[in-house]
C-alpha cells in the first residue's frame, strides 16, 4: 500500500483496542467458528505442520495478535518457548489465566500493536504464527515483509484463519453459499441472545478493515512472501462456519470457500528475493 495514511492507521488500531476490550472475556464464545469440531481439525493439522517443520530443539515461536491464546496455547503445550503480542490488555489477561504454572517460564506476553512490535523488536524466531490478524491491519503487505525479516534461516510463517478474497467461480454455488450463511447466522444470533452474550458488530467498521475490500487475497500474500525469498509449503482454502455441521456441509457438499491458511518457509540459505516483472 503506497498511500499511507497515519491518521487512518491510528483509527483502525483504536477501534481494534475498543472492540477487543469488549470481546476479551468471552471472545471464543462469540466466535464458535474457531472452536467447532470442523475447525479444530483444521487447527490440529496446521499446528502439526509447523511443529514438523521446526522440530523440537529450543524452538522460539512468536504469535502475533495472540488474543486469548487460540494458537499460542497449542504450541506452548508442545514445549515451545512462546512470545505473544496483542494490543488488547483484556485479551492478554484472559490468556494469562489459561497458562499453567509449569509453563510460565516458557510464556511471555507483550501488550503492543503488531506494527510497532515488528518495527522495534530485533529478535529472530524459529516460527511466526498469526491467526485472523492480517484483515485487521491497515497495511498487511508491509507487515508481511517485516515478519519475513524476523525469521531465522529455516524458520516458518503460518498465516491462519484469514477471510479469503477471490473471484466467484460459480454464481449458483455462491447463491447456495449465501443462503446457508443466512440460515446459520440467524441461528447464531438466536443462540447468542439466549445465552445473554452481546455482539458488537456495530463496532467493527474499521476493526476488520480489510473485509471492506473483500478480505485477504492469498495470491497477493504468496507474491509478497516469494519476493522475500520464502518458499510456499502449503495453501489451504476452505469454508469456515459458526457450527461444525454447517462447515461440513459447506465444504463437503457445496465446496465453497471463504477462509485460507498458508504456511511458508525461509530456506536455511535464503534465496535472493524474487524480482517483480
Amino acid at each position: 500500500m503506497n498511500d499511507l495514511n497515519p491518521e487512518l492507521r491510528e483509527k483502525i488500531l483504536e477501534e481494534n483496542r475498543v472492540v477487543h476490550r469488549l470481546e476479551g472475556p468471552l471472545y471464543l464464545e462469540r466466535h464458535p467458528e474457531q472452536t467447532n469440531f470442523f475447525q479444530k481439525r483444521v487447527l490440529r493439522r496446521a499446528v502439526h505442520k509447523v511443529c514438523k517443520e521446526i522440530g523440537s530443539d529450543d524452538g522460539q515461536i512468536l504469535d502475533l495478535g495472540c488474543g486469548t491464546g487460540y494458537l499460542y496455547l497449542k504450541f506452548l503445550e508442545r514445549g515451545y518457548a512462546m512470545t505473544g503480542v496483542d494490543l488488547s490488555e483484556a485479551m492478554l489477561d484472559v490468556l494469562k489465566s489459561k497458562i499453567e504454572d509449569k509453563d510460565q517460564e516458557r510464556a511471555r506476553l507483550i501488550c503492543s500493536d503488531v506494527e510497532s512490535f515488528l518495527e522495534e523488536n530485533e529478535d529472530q524466531w524459529s516460527a511466526i504464527v498469526a491467526s485472523a490478524l492480517l484483515h485487521h491491519l491497515y497495511d498487511p503487505e508491509t507487515n508481511l515483509k517485516k515478519m519475513c525479516d524476523k525469521l531465522k534461516p529455516g524458520g516458518v510463517l503460518l498465516i491462519f484463519f484469514e477471510p479469503l478474497k477471490q473471484k466467484i467461480k460459480s454464481p449458483f454455488r455462491y447463491q447456495l453459499h449465501r443462503l446457508l450463511t443466512w440460515v446459520h447466522e440467524v441461528a447464531y444470533r438466536m443462540e447468542m441472545k439466549w445465552r445473554g452474550i452481546a455482539l458488537f458488530e456495530d463496532k467493527y467498521e474499521l476493526a476488520d478493515y480489510q473485509r471492506q475490500f473483500g478480505g485477504i487475497d492469498p495470491n497477493l500474500v504468496t507474491e509478497v512472501l516469494r519476493s522475500q525469498g520464502m518458499e510456499i509449503l502449503h495453501l489451504e482454502k476452505y469454508c469456515s462456519r459458526r457450527y461444525g455441521v454447517v462447515a461440513w456441509i459447506a465444504n463437503r457438499l457445496l465446496k465453497s470457500e471463504n477462509t485460507f491458511n498458508l504456511l511458508a518457509r525461509l530456506p536455511d540459505e535464503p534465496s535472493p528475493p524474487a524480482k517483480r516483472e
